[in-house]
């Protein structure tokens, strides 16, 4: 064999080889609790929260409203949900509009992939989808908060049950929200732990008050926005 043939078959090799090494991208797992960030490429009613919880073979889901639950399996990147089972509350149109959606977008489900942004998304026929994100997500997520509170910094992450606050050192707390069982989405989110108070006027934090014991509640604003 000449050398030139030789070069040729190595860096074939090499190439094959280097192929070789790079494993398939493995599917999120959905187990956890997660935020619905947009729902069908249409996005989400501002202050009806969404999230889903997958855990131990059973989906349950919030909508604003009614709760869903189900069973649901996972194999990879294939996914099956429900069917879904609802309580029975009335609400407004535009809610009752959305949770059918929530719903029909779940047990239509058929694959699990990477989002943007470290997000997670649920994709079946008919341009059904949901975009995912973690409600525990750490400080690179984009639930957390960096908040200025009269003279006090935060780092807040609000999920639709509880906020959780860091504290020095990787230390933090958790605040439960006070409304969040068949909460009016109209009304401000407020999470507490006796001692310190957060109050969402506009869900997603574009709006937020801070109050120490029974002090009168300060505005905060985003640091460095």
């Amino acid at each position: 064999m000449s050398s030139a043939s030789l070069h040729a078959a190595l860096v074939l090799a090499l190439g094959l080889s280097a192929c070789a090494a790079v494993p398939p991208e493995r599917a999120p797992d959905l187990a956890g609790a997660w935020t619905v960030e947009d729902l069908d490429a249409r996005g989400v009613i501002d202050r009806a929260p969404l999230s889903v919880t997958f855990q131990e073979g059973r989906v349950s889901a919030f909508a604003g409203c009614n709760r869903l639950m189900g069973a649901y399996t996972q194999a990879g990147e294939k996914v099956k949900i429900g069917p879904l089972a609802s309580t029975r509350m009335a609400c407004t149109p535009a809610l009752m509009d959305q949770e059918k959606r929530l719903a029909d977008s779940l047990q239509a489900a058929e694959t699990v992939g990477t989002g943007p942004d470290e997000a997670v998304r649920l994709s079946g026929p008919g341009g059904r989808s949901l975009l995912l994100r973690r409600e525990s997500q750490g400080p690179s997520g984009r639930g957390r908060l960096a908040l200025r509170c009269g003279d006090e910094d935060f780092n807040v992450t609000f999920g639709s049950a509880e906020a959780v606050l860091e504290g020095a050192g990787g230390a933090s707390e958790r605040l439960a929200r006070l409304n969040a069982a068949g909460a009016d989405p109209e009304a401000p989110r407020v999470f507490t732990n006796g001692r310190m108070t957060f109050t969402q006027e506009i869900e997603g934090g574009r709006s937020v008050t801070f109050a120490r014991g029974r002090m009168a509640p300060v505005p905060c604003t985003l640091r460095g926005g």
